[in-house]
């Protein structure tokens, strides 16, 4: 394939640089970990209702879908360090306008923050993470391990430190947000993509695997917004209860976890197919939430396997576009997988909102699956040449 090859062996400097990445993926997602539970509380708090919560999450879902449509452009301009401190800075800007005000359009702003801040944050560290040595697909499991960390003690984080106010969580959030510009600054600086070596958008999505990841991509970010959005519904109107359902999506994301570690030594060769297996697993998962019997046993199961094939998904698409990607185009790769999934992480909540008005919730949800699923029979089937190497 494109794929270069990786030197086996780290220096220090780049031992250095990849606990320092490690650290600062931590403390940015701490922030968002905090900012799932503080901001829709902080929201209720201050007297809106549930489709303006609604609104505003959405506003985010936006502003991450605008910028990473413009990320191959910035990845072409500056170091990846510099795009990370960037985003870390927007994040810590968004916090310091929730702490300021909770007027409509601070909260927009906000949200606009948080949106603009994760798109760039993820693809930059992504990209820094492949050009630091060692195998690209432990990198990324590293950092997605590292970020998934955060995202998992952030709410918990939340919840406790709400007790006392709900500006302190804010505040905890804040300080993750400024850790993380800090530690950017301690990163080593690779230069930009030299974006004139690059096929492109079009030319990328017809190499071998790029389409496949970009559709996996589909499926995994479908997965993670009905996680936020429909799925408690639904455990809701199974009779379940707050604590049930917040422990269930607690172990859905540790399940994503566990399958990035077992994947850690996954060979190149075996990426793709092991992508398409972890996205056939999220569709048969959701599928599977729509349909079950109002049961606590089988919740648990579908949502421990969804979870894993889900995380599973989030590491191995990258890592199948920066393998089929030449060196300069590793930028634009990872930007354009990371756009299907944000554009999933928008459509599929509203697809199924779309559907509500002529089916149930769970005929809605199996029609959303079975679309994405669906497409993966078309998709990848060409089968030029197998991506080996990383």
């Amino acid at each position: 394939g494109h794929g270069r090859r990786y030197p086996r062996r780290m220096s220090p400097a780049s031992t250095f640089d990849r606990a320092t990445s490690l650290a600062v993926a931590f403390g940015f997602s701490v922030s968002l970990g905090v900012a799932t539970v503080a901001i829709p509380l902080l929201a209720l708090e201050a007297g809106y209702d549930a489709p303006a919560i609604g609104f505003l999450v959405a506003t985010s879902a936006v502003a991450q879908l605008g910028t990473r449509l413009g990320l191959p452009w910035l990845l072409g301009r500056w170091p990846d360090r510099t795009l990370i401190a960037v985003a870390s800075t927007i994040m810590l800007a968004g916090f310091g306008l929730l702490l300021a005000s909770t007027a409509l359009p601070v909260f927009v702003g906000a949200q606009l923050c948080q949106g603009t801040a994760r798109a760039i944050f993820w693809t930059a560290s992504q990209t820094h993470a492949i050009r630091g040595g060692g195998r690209p697909i432990q990198r990324l499991i590293d950092l997605n391990v590292s970020g998934n960390a955060g995202t998992l003690v952030g709410p918990a984080l939340a919840g406790s430190l709400a007790v006392i106010g709900l500006s302190v969580s804010l505040a905890a959030a804040a300080l993750g947000a400024a850790l993380a510009a800090l530690g950017s600054i301690l990163l080593q600086r690779f230069p930009p993509y030299d974006r004139r070596l690059s096929a492109g958008t079009t030319g990328l999505l017809r190499r071998d695997g790029v389409d496949v990841a970009c559709w996996a991509n589909v499926i995994g970010g479908g997965w993670w917004s009905m996680v936020g959005s429909y799925i408690p519904v639904i455990l809701v109107g199974a009779g379940l209860g707050p604590i049930a359902i917040g422990w269930l999506i607690t172990a859905s994301e540790g399940a994503g976890m566990v399958a990035l570690v077992a994947l850690r030594s996954i060979r190149g060769a075996s990426i793709r197919r092991a992508l398409r297996l972890a996205a056939a697993i999220v569709v048969a998962a959701l599928i599977g939430i729509a349909l079950a019997p109002a049961s606590l046993a089988v919740y648990a199961v579908l949502l421990l396997a969804g979870g894993a094939a889900g995380g599973a998904v989030t590491t191995l698409a990258p890592a199948l576009v920066s393998l089929a990607a030449g060196e300069q185009e590793q930028g634009d790769a990872l930007a354009l997988s990371g756009t299907f999934r944000a554009a999933a992480l928008l459509g599929a909540p509203a697809s199924v909102g779309l559907l509500l008005s002529a089916l149930s919730l769970p005929g809605a949800m199996i029609v959303l699956a079975a679309s994405l699923g669906g497409s993966g029979l078309i998709v990848g089937r060409k089968g030029r040449r197998s991506i080996s190497g990383g």
